[in-house]
């Protein structure tokens, strides 16, 4: 009889852990979602699943900015590709957001002319950047994101923004207050260089063991800073005027990488393409934003497993840097780093043009 019980009640216990029906019953005091058609179903019998609940619509967005930030301080650049009906109507629902936890700010979309552009509004904050793609595409599209971050940039300047949140149109952010915290990161972290401001990047696609691999999912400096990484020079004319081979010491110098190596010659910094000198570069003109600390979704490549950059434990190492590991690096604490023998490494297929990518 007792055994039943217990069966019983370890049974009651998956479900309530393991099955979710109600979004909207209230879980510490208060509900999660608003009612609708939802249910999440779940199992491991070796590992801890839990769940993230975002708002797909505007209208179920209650949250709001209560700061005070002169307009001029900050301004947002969402660069990308609107493709199909669902990527307009996610950037639509984003920008809608925006207007509550960006006010009053500058928001640039700079993206390709197409059907679905010209289906975005433009109002006193809210502008729509539609260019003619670039003949040449580059590796990965490298072109396309720099006409269109540049051209961006450009407007953004010509109003007076002193700062520039770049993002893409497949991300979103979700947490309000946040133009007074990346000030406060460029007001906290000075430079190497004291005449500029640091660049910060987001922890997800900032690879730990990837030589010069800053993201460009997210970038937050001042805006001559974002202007001299965003240079608007083509592919092939990078890799000709800064003498970069395809692959130097097993990296492609392609995409993030080719950005990051070569806004590092533009500063004046001796590249050596080595892992030690990615780490110290981190520490000296770059900073990291952990992604759950501005609830940044990133709609795209697995997004459902929200923390695949940062959080693996089959491996010695994420492959991400998170701010932990980053401050330990800005205040010069021997992180040892080197101990972990793992490298991104990359090998150029010249028969086919493809570069293939081993991670650890």
């Amino acid at each position: 009889m007792i055994k039943k019980i217990l069966k019983k009640i370890n049974f009651f216990n998956y479900l309530k852990y393991n099955i979710i029906l109600n979004f909207s019953k209230k879980v510490s005091g208060l509900p999660l979602a608003n009612k609708g058609l939802d249910f999440i179903a779940s199992y491991s019998r070796s590992n801890y699943i839990s769940h993230t609940i975002r708002p797909k619509y505007s209208e179920n967005f209650k949250l709001v900015s209560t700061e005070e930030i002169n307009k001029k301080e900050f301004g947002i650049i969402i660069q990308g590709p609107i493709s199909s009906k669902n990527e307009l109507n996610f950037l639509r629902e984003t920008l809608k957001i925006y207007k509550n936890i960006f006010p009053k700010t500058l928001i640039v979309v700079s993206t390709w002319k197409n059907s679905f552009s010209k289906k975005l509004f433009n109002d006193e904050y809210i502008k729509i950047s539609e260019l003619e793609k670039p003949k040449v595409p580059g590796f990965a599209n490298i072109n396309y994101q720099i006409k269109s971050t540049s051209s961006a940039i450009k407007i953004l300047k010509d109003e007076g923004i002193k700062s520039i949140l770049k993002t893409r149109t497949d991300c979103r952010i979700c947490k309000p207050n946040l133009k007074s915290y990346f000030l406060s990161l460029q007001k906290t972290f000075i430079s190497q260089d004291s005449m500029n401001s640091r660049i910060f990047a987001s922890n997800v696609a900032t690879c730990k063991y990837r030589i010069y691999g800053l993201t460009d999912i997210m970038l937050f400096s001042k805006t001559e800073e974002i202007e001299l990484y965003f240079k608007d020079e083509t592919e092939e004319d990078i890799l000709k005027n800064y003498s970069f081979k395809r692959i130097i010491n097993e990296t492609a110098v392609m995409s993030e990488i080719l950005l990051c190596a070569r806004y590092l010659k533009n500063k004046g910094v001796q590249l050596d393409w080595t892992l030690e000198h990615w780490w110290e570069c981190l520490s000296k003109y770059f900073g990291i934003v952990d992604v759950y600390s501005i609830d940044l979704f990133w709609h795209k490549y697995d997004w459902n497993f929200e923390q695949r950059f940062v959080k693996n434990y089959l491996y010695k190492s994420s492959r991400s840097i998170e701010f932990s590991e980053w401050l330990s690096l800005y205040n010069e604490f021997k992180l040892n780093l080197k101990a972990i023998d793992y490298k991104e490494r990359f090998v150029l297929d010249k028969k086919n043009n493809q570069i293939s990518k081993k991670i650890f």
